[in-house]
C-alpha cells in the first residue's frame, strides 16, 4: 500500500522523490493522535460495566465520564490555532499529546467516580488540541497539489482504531483490569511525541490579540449544543432539558457569530465561510453525509445483537467489511480524482455509499453472513472517496491567513454533526416505538433507521451538485 500511495502523485507536478517520501511521515504522525483518541473511545465502550462496578455506580452513571470529554474538548476546540499561532504548532502538538498521556495516567489511577470524571475532563483537553493542531500543521505544510494525498495518508491509521479497539478493551477489562485499557495510552503517546519532535515542522500564522469575549461565547454555545444533541433522547437526561440546552446553545450561537463578524480580531474568523467551496462542502455537504457514516456502527451492532441475535464477536466481524472497504480503496484516491474530478466523486459516493448503507435495512436473519460483509464492504469503499474529497476540499481554495480558523470551523462542523447523528437514531427509535406501541427494540426500528439516515445523508447532493465541475482540480490534476 505505501508504495503504490508514493505513486499516486497528480500529474504535471515535478517533486522529487525524496520530497514525495517526505509527506509520508508528516501525514503518519500527525494521525497518531487521531489514532489514539479514537481507540481511546473504543476501549473505554466495552470496559463500562467494569469500570462501573470498581466505582460502585451504575453504567448510566459513568456516562458522566463521557460528557465530561465532549464538554472540554467544546471549550479547547476554539482556542487551539490561536494556541498553534502563539507558542508554536509543533510544540502545542507535542505538549497535547504528553498531557493525553498523563491525564490517561490519571484516569487510570482514578480511585472514584469523581476523580475519574475530572480526569477525563483534562484529557478531553488534552485531545482537543491534538486533532486540530495537526490539521493545522497538515495543511499549512503542504502545497495545495499534495492536500488530497496527505489528507488520505493520514486518515489510514484512523480506521484501525474503531475495528480493533473492542476487542482489544475486552481482553485488557477481562485480563488486566480496566485501568490498563487508559495506561495503553502511554507508549503511543509517547512514540507519537518523539515522532512529532523529529517529523514535524513548525508552521506558524500571524499573532494577534486573544478574544476574549469570543472564547466566552464560543464556549456558552458549543458546549450546550454539543451537550444538548448528545443526551436529546438518550434517557440519562430529561429531553426538555435537552432540548433546552440545545436551544440556549444555538441563541448563544448567533450571537457569537455576530460578534465573530464584527471583531478586529475574532478567535475564529469567518472569512472561510464566505468561500462558496468551503460553505458549501464544510458547511452544508459534508456534515449530512457523515449522518449515516456516524450513525452506522450505532444502528448495526443493535440490528444484530438484539435483532437477530448474533454475538458481539460476529457483528464486530461483520464490520470489518465497511472498514476493510475503506482502506482497499486508499491507495486509488487520487487516481480516481484524477479521472473523475471532485465534484462528480462526491456525487457519485454520495448516492452510493447511501444506497448501501440502506440496503442493509434487507438484512433477515437468514441473510448469509458473507452477503451481509460485502454490502458492508461496498459502502466502505464509496466512503472512502467521499471522507477524502470533503477533507482536501475544506482547504482547497483558502490561503494560508484563513487556515486557522477553518480547521476550526471544520472540527466544530464534525463535533456536531456526529452527536446529530446519534441523537436522530435515537429519535428514530423511540417513534418507532411509540408508533408501535413497544418497548423493546425490534429489526424493523432499526431497518427504518437505516433508510432515513440514508435519505438526510442524500441530501448532501443537493451542495455537492452546487459545487463547479473544475473544483478542486488543483489538487488532483483533474482536466489537465
Amino acid at each position: 500500500m505505501h508504495d503504490e500511495m508514493m505513486a499516486e502523485l497528480p500529474m504535471g507536478h515535478d517533486d522529487s522523490r525524496s520530497e514525495r517520501r517526505s509527506i509520508v511521515p508528516l501525514a503518519l504522525t500527525v494521525a497518531v493522535a487521531s489514532f489514539m483518541q479514537m481507540l481511546d473511545s473504543a476501549v473505554i465502550a466495552v470496559a463500562l460495566p467494569d469500570m462501573a462496578r470498581s466505582f460502585s455506580v451504575t453504567a448510566q452513571e459513568l456516562g458522566i465520564g463521557i460528557t465530561a470529554y465532549v464538554l472540554a474538548a467544546a471549550i479547547v476546540i476554539p482556542v487551539g490555532p490561536w494556541l498553534a499561532d502563539r507558542f508554536g504548532g509543533r510544540k502545542l502538538f507535542i505538549l497535547a499529546l504528553l498531557a493525553f498521556v498523563v491525564t490517561s495516567i490519571f484516569c487510570g489511577l482514578s480511585p472514584s467516580l469523581p476523580i475519574f470524571v475530572l480526569s477525563r475532563f483534562l484529557q478531553g483537553m488534552a485531545g482537543a488540541l491534538m486533532g486540530p493542531v495537526g490539521q493545522l500543521i497538515l495543511v499549512r505544510s503542504t502545497e495545495r497539489h499534495e492536500l488530497l494525498r496527505v489528507m488520505n495518508i493520514s486518515s489510514a491509521p484512523m480506521l484501525l482504531a474503531p475495528v480493533i479497539g473492542p476487542p482489544l478493551g475486552g481482553f485488557i477489562a477481562t485480563y488486566m483490569g480496566w485501568p490498563w485499557i487508559f495506561y495503553l495510552n502511554i507508549p503511543i503517546g509517547l512514540a507519537g511525541a518523539l515522532a512529532a519532535y523529529q517529523v514535524l515542522p513548525d508552521p506558524r500564522g500571524e499573532g494577534q490579540p486573544f478574544d476574549y469575549r469570543g472564547l466566552l461565547l464560543s464556549v456558552m454555545a458549543l458546549g450546550p449544543m454539543i451537550f444538548g444533541l448528545s443526551e436529546l433522547g438518550g434517557h440519562q437526561f430529561p429531553t426538555m432539558l435537552a432540548l433546552a440546552l440545545l436551544g440556549c446553545g444555538t441563541a448563544v450561537a448567533c450571537i457569537a457569530i455576530g460578534h465573530f463578524r464584527r471583531a478586529a480580531f475574532p478567535l475564529i474568523s469567518l472569512q472561510p465561510a464566505a468561500n462558496r467551496t468551503f460553505a458549501l462542502v464544510t458547511l452544508i455537504g459534508a456534515p449530512l453525509a457523515r449522518i449515516p457514516i456516524a450513525s452506522l456502527p450505532f444502528i448495526l451492532p443493535i440490528l444484530l445483537q438484539i435483532g437477530f441475535g448474533y454475538s458481539a464477536f460476529v457483528s464486530g466481524l461483520l464490520f470489518l467489511g465497511h472498514t476493510g472497504g475503506d482502506l482497499t480503496m486508499k491507495p486509488f484516491v487520487t487516481r480516481v480524482f484524477r479521472t473523475f474530478g471532485h465534484r462528480q466523486v462526491l456525487i457519485g459516493c454520495t448516492i452510493g455509499m447511501c444506497l448501501a448503507i440502506a440496503s442493509c435495512a434487507l438484512f433477515t436473519r437468514e441473510t448469509p453472513l458473507w452477503l451481509m460483509a460485502f454490502t458492508l464492504y461496498i459502502s466502505g469503499c464509496f466512503r472512502s472517496f467521499l471522507m477524502a474529497a470533503t477533507g482536501s476540499l475544506s482547504f482547497a481554495e483558502l490561503e494560508q491567513p484563513h487556515m486557522a480558523s477553518a480547521t476550526t470551523i471544520l472540527q466544530i462542523s464534525i463535533q456536531l454533526s456526529q452527536a446529530l447523528g446519534i441523537s436522530a437514531v435515537i429519535a428514530i427509535f423511540d417513534l418507532s416505538l411509540y408508533s408501535r406501541g413497544a418497548v423493546g427494540i425490534e429489526p424493523w426500528d432499526c431497518q427504518i433507521a437505516l433508510i432515513l439516515i440514508s435519505l438526510l445523508g442524500l441530501a448532501s447532493c443537493w451542495p455537492f451538485l452546487k459545487l463547479r465541475m473544475d473544483v478542486g482540480a488543483e489538487q488532483s490534476g483533474y482536466g489537465r
